[in-house]
């Protein structure tokens, strides 16, 4: 079956080629009549438009690129498919781009995309979207993003974000309901905002539960499985352990569980353990990981909506949009013995 075309949607709709390119394009000034009748054509013949012809007719690529760099490849896949069903319900193609932003060659490499490839705007993931100078590079090229999970908040671009220090709270507070006190704390990466609202999280909830945080039980990690590792040893050498362990994310968590069954530490009898972000990882393994769930892919549709208000000039209902966490209970806590 040969595939709809404009003037087949006109025909069907009953009104002119002109009238349907503007509906598309979300012009303003259409009739809710019209728009009605083409919109209805459009769903009936399965019409799909192209955006390189749209782009060259209206000075617009419909690309979005989605810039991240971190080491949580759970993270990122979520990312991804949250924001690729927005741009497709929306008519847009999504681009991934990786970056290492620890690069000296950073702005260097970004500013070579927006030279060399064609983008309405852009996404940023943390930490890039904490990056002064990206976000003066984007700016200076009136290039349109917005941002997911910021830590410094004062821009004028529209974002969204997981209410971590809430989350990292009530997931403090589960372990001291279970009877624990010691309990240690693995960072992550110091360059995500994250790591610092999390960390703030597990130290309001000891405050709050009248417990003494002990800087012996708060090792640096990196967000990866080998610095988990390293942190855990550290931990549990200790000659007073903890009884409780909270990573910032699942594969340092996972990494805990490694080392405790390497020291014959029995999880969760002899040692409760949780993770941040319900990655894969943490029901792959034996026990399943308590853990913290962002809705990700939420979060990342819901970023794509508000940038393309923002490559389209239409105002926003909300400029931020903060999202609450939700703690799962697995098989690596128990009560206190």
């Amino acid at each position: 079956m040969a595939k709809a075309t404009i003037k087949d949607v006109a025909r069907v709709a009953e009104v002119s080629v002109k009238t349907v390119s503007r509906v598309l394009n979300d012009e303003p000034n259409v009739r809710p009549v019209l728009q009605d009748k083409v919109h209805a054509a459009v769903k009936a013949l399965d019409f799909k438009r192209n955006p390189l012809a749209r782009g060259l007719r209206g000075q617009q690529s419909f690309i979005i690129t989605l810039l991240y760099s971190n080491p949580n490849p759970g993270y990122i896949l979520e990312l991804q498919n949250g924001a690729l069903s927005q741009c497709i319900e929306q008519g847009y193609n999504l681009q991934i781009h990786p970056c290492d932003h620890n690069s000296a060659d950073l702005i260097k490499s970004v500013e070579s995309i927006t030279q060399y490839s064609t983008q309405d705007g852009f996404i940023l993931t943390h930490p890039l979207c904490d990056n002064k100078e990206l976000i003066a590079l984007l700016d200076e090229k009136n290039i349109p993003f917005a941002r997911i999970s910021p830590f410094v908040r004062e821009h004028d671009s529209p974002y969204v974000m997981s209410n971590d220090e809430e989350a990292a709270f009530e997931m403090t507070k589960y372990l001291i309901s279970l009877g624990h006190t010691k309990i240690g704390f693995i960072k992550g990466h110091p360059d995500f905002g994250a790591t610092h609202k999390r960390y703030k999280g597990y130290q309001r909830a000891l405050e709050n539960m009248g417990l003494t945080l002990d800087e012996d039980y708060v090792k640096q990690g990196m967000f990866t499985f080998e610095t988990g590792e390293s942190c855990a040893r550290q931990l549990l050498n200790q000659e007073s352990r903890p009884t409780a362990i909270f990573a910032s994310n699942d594969y340092m968590a996972a990494a805990i569980l490694k080392v405790a069954a390497q020291m014959k530490i029995n999880i969760p009898a002899d040692l409760s353990v949780v993770g941040y972000d319900d990655a894969p990882v943490s029901q792959q393994i034996w026990p399943s990981i308590t853990t913290v769930k962002q809705p990700i892919n939420q979060m990342a549709n819901t970023v794509v909506k508000k940038l393309i208000k923002r490559i389209k000039k239409q105002p926003f209902e909300e400029f931020d949009t903060e999202f609450d966490c939700e703690l799962i209970i697995r098989n690596s806590t128990s009560p206190c013995s």
